[in-house]
């Protein structure tokens, strides 16, 4: 039997809402019009979780090459994606080769890259939903986590997001104070990275962190589109009857308000 490394992992669960409704009716083509109708349904669904993934190794890459890595590792800090369906798991290892700072490093890293992915995901009218903590996992072949670190972030997303949003879970919640005490300014980012809403501690995407790790053309090709699919969602829920989801909706609504002035995007008089 293979040995089977174990360690303390950071572990990303995230969730593509709405993709099986796309699915729908679909069905092998029989002529041109139809081919061009599956393909653009595939582009939506498959095609935009695939370029989700590579958009999250694209930026924890570049993140990681923004805070330096290179000072304290060997080599690069590489993270593992899993994919099933529409849901996909992000693992990132915390070990402590080449000093202290390279798990900071790293969990700076992946929250930043999970951020982009969010922003990016509601930019382009899809809704994501996560749970991301740290806890031990052994790596298993081919990229594949297993252990508590998974089992967490995976409750986090099904049973504790409830709408898109990303939530940080109490292991990490402590880890990111302990960073804090060691090491304190230096750390400042991680705990700025991090807001709360009805209780809960979530990624703060929009937050000063993520805007100044961003370009001024971010706020009409990101951020402003994201804002208005959030508006275009809470009122196709609302004329749907869906009162659960309104809510909500209305809750992502007021986190976006209450940060777009950072961002100089308007709030809409809707």
């Amino acid at each position: 039997m293979e040995t089977l490394r174990l360690g303390h992992h950071l572990v990303l669960f995230l969730d593509v809402l709405g993709q099986r409704d796309k699915f729908t009716g679909l069905a092998l083509p029989r002529n041109i019009s139809e081919e061009t109708q599956v393909q653009e349904v595939l582009r939506q669904t498959a095609g935009f979780v695939l370029g989700l993934r590579d958009l999250f190794r694209t930026q924890f890459t570049l993140f990681e090459q923004g805070a330096n890595a290179s000072r304290f590792t060997t080599g690069p800090l590489s993270p593992n994606l899993v994919g099933f369906s529409d849901s996909f798991v992000v693992s990132v290892p915390l070990r402590n080769e080449g000093g202290d700072l390279v798990p900071i490093v790293t969990v700076f890293s992946a929250l930043s890259a999970a951020a982009t992915m969010m922003l990016t995901s509601l930019a382009s009218k899809h809704a994501l939903r996560g749970g991301v903590d740290v806890g031990l996992a052994a790596e298993l072949p081919a990229g594949e986590i297993y252990g508590t670190a998974l089992e967490r972030a995976y409750l986090l997303e099904c049973n504790v997001a409830q709408y898109p949003r990303i939530v940080i879970g109490e292991e990490l919640w402590n880890y990111l104070n302990c960073v804090l005490r060691e090491f304190g300014n230096r750390s400042d980012g991680l705990a700025r990275a991090i807001t709360a809403t009805d209780g809960q501690s979530i990624l703060d995407y929009l937050g000063p962190v993520v805007l100044g790790n961003s370009v001024p053309a971010h706020k009409d090709s990101i951020i402003r589109p994201a804002y208005e699919f959030v508006l275009a969602e809470q009122q196709r829920l609302a004329a749907a009857g869906n009162l659960k989801l309104v809510e909500r909706y209305g809750l992502i609504r007021q986190y976006f308000e209450s940060k777009l002035q950072l961002w100089g995007v308007p709030i809409s008089g809707l």
